[in-house]
């Protein structure tokens, strides 16, 4: 049985409520109805599972119902442990942690004993591993053994939990690895939704623009794409994303920049080294002073969401960005990319249904970067803000904004795990104040990141 059918049994037993159960146990009515409608399951020995736990137990002493502590403990930890396990979540997470650590397929698989192809076919959701517990405490053993310095201890806690503080290697850290690796996708969700706001809440501007934009230069080589020319597949679209980045730098234009793509990015993703020197990019283009409006493809999984998120950080802690979203994809049956600078455009096409072909096409042609350009504040008129950001100099605006806000009313959410980042919820929208300096505030419009933090923040 479930977690949900084995509460609900405990609460029939005992003939208790929810709310009897929540005055008891110090859960909140709302996470306690995730837990019974089956929307979400606690982790094994986790805060919240013990205090249900307690909470029955000390029910069935109030009523005189003969129910020991260990056989409630016993039996919902059980139906926790016996959830089948999500393998495609389980993917997800390897191929996080393998990008995180810069690890191979081939070193993996020399280390853990696995073949290279079934490592990559398990990454691509092809096969399941034999034996989930053995592979997982392989996995654990080895990114236990490269886990030498402190910068990697921490990016490997910081997507573990939420906290540099627990040590690795430590029993505790192979009892979270283990449980983060087998948790259901909707704690996997949660999972992904605390990494971003722990990265989001520990990032340092001053420290990110001393280390990326003081050491590289923006390269002023007098060569420079002319004309047109196309690409095909994905090894063509990186090709392409270079050659628009690099035409863009060069170019003496100031405009700004317009970025479209909802294209699949499982193969990208995957590729870590075209992922390092898109980054390196988008620090160049911010050094250069460009402003970037980029409509984000919101129609992927929240984490799937959250960890595109992430890597845009630093460019909404500068403010360089005006990010949006459409409530529905311009096309079921074609994927796209649609990039413009005031130099070049990129357009790419991906034809939906399992096509492995696709195809890019690069142009500094006059009439069709006037168009392309044409075409993009066609899409910024059809999209929606994501979010908006205020920065310190906006303070004024932000100040008018949160008045209006006012009208609908709001709540004040400080999580105690958080040092420079607090929330202000509301009906309309969730408000991310991240305090430090640059004390910067990241109002979220759309309602599926809303929803998301608001189940977070247990609200």
């Amino acid at each position: 049985m479930s977690f949900s059918q084995e509460l609900t049994k405990y609460m029939n037993k005992l003939n208790c409520s929810q709310q009897e159960i929540c005055t008891v146990s110090g859960v909140s009515p709302t996470l306690l109805s995730r837990y019974i409608n089956d929307k979400r399951i606690p982790k094994a020995n986790s805060k919240y599972l013990n205090q249900i736990i307690d909470a029955l137990y000390q029910i069935g002493l109030d009523k005189k119902i003969d129910l020991s502590r260990e056989e409630i403990s016993d039996t919902l930890t059980n139906s926790i442990c016996n959830t089948n396990y999500d393998y495609n979540a389980i993917a997800d997470k390897l191929c996080i942690l393998l990008d995180l650590l810069k690890i191979s397929s081939t070193d993996l698989s020399k280390a853990i004993g696995y073949d290279p192809s079934l490592i990559s076919r398990i990454k691509n959701k092809e096969r399941r591993p034999a034996d989930i517990d053995a592979f997982i405490g392989s996995l654990y053993d080895y990114i236990v053994s490269i886990s030498s310095d402190i910068s990697k201890k921490e990016k490997i806690t910081s997507v573990i939990k939420s906290s540099a503080s627990i040590e690795v290697p430590s029993t505790a850290f192979r009892k979270y690895f283990f449980e983060w690796m087998l948790s259901s996708p909707h704690e996997n969700n949660l999972t992904n939704i605390e990494t971003f706001l722990y990265k989001l809440d520990t990032f340092k501007l001053e420290d990110y623009v001393s280390k990326d934009f003081n050491k590289i230069k923006i390269p002023t080589s007098p060569v420079i794409f002319k004309n047109s020319k196309t690409y095909f597949g994905s090894t063509g679209r990186k090709k392409a994303e270079a050659e628009f980045i690099k035409t863009t730098l060069i170019s003496k234009s100031e405009d700004p920049i317009f970025y479209y793509n909802n294209m699949p990015i499982e193969k990208i993703a995957t590729d870590t080294d075209f992922k390092d020197k898109w980054i390196l990019a988008i620090t160049l283009l911010l050094k250069k002073g460009l402003h970037l409006n980029m409509i984000h493809d919101i129609d992927r999984p929240i984490s799937e969401l959250l960890l595109g998120l992430e890597g845009w950080i630093p460019v909404y802690m500068t403010g360089s960005i005006s990010p949006y979203y459409f409530e529905s994809k311009p096309s079921n049956f074609i994927h796209e990319s649609h990039c413009v600078s005031g130099s070049v455009a990129l357009s790419g096409e991906y034809i939906a249904d399992g096509a492995t072909q696709s195809t890019f096409y690069l142009t500094t042609k006059k009439e069709e970067l006037c168009y392309a350009k044409e075409k993009a504040k066609y899409y910024l008129s059809k999209a929606k803000p994501l979010m908006k950001i205020y920065k310190e100099n906006n303070r004024v605006e932000y100040e008018t904004f949160l008045k209006d806000l006012e009208n609908y009313g709001y709540t004040a959410v400080k999580k105690s795990n958080f040092n420079n980042i607090d929330f202000l919820v509301s009906k309309k929208c969730i408000i991310i104040n991240k305090r430090n300096t640059p004390e910067i505030h990241f109002v979220i419009f759309n309602k599926k990141l809303v929803s998301a933090l608001k189940t977070f923040l247990d609200i």
